[in-house]
């Protein structure tokens, strides 16, 4: 029996696929509308010549705001991440395109104080960029504690080490999965953001700017390489419910526009705003996820439902059909920057906000889901742990 099934799983492995993998569309392309044409000249005046932290930068994001701030002539560039494959491809490709000389990275997980610490002190940075996060909805809602020291615990500390470092900066990738968030990752998201809130408004010395965004192309663990992957091995191509809509950007987009809302109010002017400042990235119409799918297969000069077939697998277990970038009550502020707008979500003061924040942390430390559940539910009432957990088993029975 399992020699079997060994024989199966190479043959299936040994297959050609149906589609070579140089056919592939260019994704941007897909999209109901074209990137935007950014003026870059602000976030270049917001990093030449400053040191520069970006956590995370071995990921889609991470990695592409680490490419595009070595551009603009920074003085020095850390790259951190607790990867050390993913941080090996960036510092590579970094040092091949000739910024060896601005350049280190920093092999350390954000959950480790003592070892953040001495990666501040080295690298002495005046802005932060914090994309560090475990991100993937599924995955993070079935490992919560693990999901909440890295997403909260990991971002405390990223930000408690810029205050006392001096930082000037510290600019928090945020997502749109932390409003109204029905997922564990979202309510972790939402949590960090409120933390980064409370310090902006507590204290004059470090800005803290939180921008918001949905899904970027190609970033891994996304639809796009998933349908690619599922296309070129003849399908089918699996959709989890049939009106499911997502927001969608490029990932070089994403990341102009987030250090566009970087500089906005960066330092640079003789007033800075400390007001727990919560940007949210114009992107566009969403996109219906079948939609996207039957463009894709198209692409590929292929037919959906007759060269390759379209599957319904359900909703995930904290997935929701559609996301929002911001709650009907946030009043949003156009910023003069196209693309970026203000808004105005509701925040906690730091002294009431902390010792919620610590039972967080503490649950999360102990492995105490259920406690952690609570404790998360009262800094983020939207979510609901039983909801979540209910939807979980609903899919089970289903599948």
């Amino acid at each position: 029996m399992l020699r079997d099934k060994i024989f199966d799983f190479f043959a299936a492995a040994s297959r050609p696929r149906l589609i070579k993998s140089s056919q592939a569309p260019d994704l941007a392309f897909l999209l109901p509308r074209a990137p935007r044409k950014i003026d870059q000249r602000a976030a270049r005046r917001f990093i030449a010549g400053r040191r520069v932290l970006v956590t995370g930068a071995g990921g889609t994001i991470g990695s592409e705001l680490a490419r595009q701030i070595a551009a603009f002539a920074p003085a020095h560039l850390t790259l951190l991440d607790n990867s050390e494959f993913a941080l090996y491809g960036i510092d590579l490709e970094l040092r091949e395109a000739g910024f060896g000389p601005i350049l280190s990275s920093a092999l350390t997980d954000v959950c480790r104080v003592e070892h953040l610490e001495r990666v501040f002190e080295n690298a002495a940075p005046e802005i932060v960029l914090h994309a560090a996060a475990f991100k993937h909805v599924p995955i993070v809602e079935e490992n919560r504690c693990a999901g909440a020291l890295t997403n909260v615990l990991g971002a405390k500390n990223v930000f408690d080490a810029a205050i006392e470092h001096n930082t000037e900066t510290v600019v928090f990738i945020s997502t749109d999965k932390a409003v109204n968030p029905t997922s564990f990752m979202g309510a972790t998201k939402r949590i960090a953001e409120l933390y980064a809130q409370a310090l902006d408004v507590a204290q004059n010395e470090t800005r803290f700017v939180t921008v918001r965004f949905g899904n970027v192309l190609g970033s891994t663990g996304s639809v796009a390489p998933l349908f690619t992957r599922q296309i070129e091995n003849g399908g089918p191509v699996t959709v989890t419910h049939p009106e499911i809509m997502r927001y969608f950007m490029t990932t070089r987009e994403a990341v102009q526009l987030v250090l566009q809302a970087s500089s906005l109010d960066s330092g640079q002017q003789s007033i800075v705003t400390h007001d727990g400042r919560v940007f949210v990235l114009d992107m566009g119409e969403p996109v219906k996820i079948l939609d996207f799918a039957k463009r894709m297969i198209e692409a590929y000069g292929l037919k959906p439902g007759e060269d390759i077939e379209i599957n319904f697998t359900g909703l995930r277990p904290g997935e929701k059909l559609f996301e929002e970038i911001f709650l009907d009550t946030d009043k949003l502020v156009k910023t003069g920057a196209d693309g970026v707008l203000l808004a105005s979500p509701a925040m906690i003061d730091l002294p009431l906000l902390t010792p919620r924040l610590e039972d967080v942390i503490e649950n999360a430390l102990d492995g105490d889901q259920q406690g952690l559940d609570e404790a998360v539910h009262h800094l983020v009432p939207e979510f609901s742990a039983a909801g979540a957990d209910s939807a979980r088993a609903g899919n089970r029975t289903n599948s």
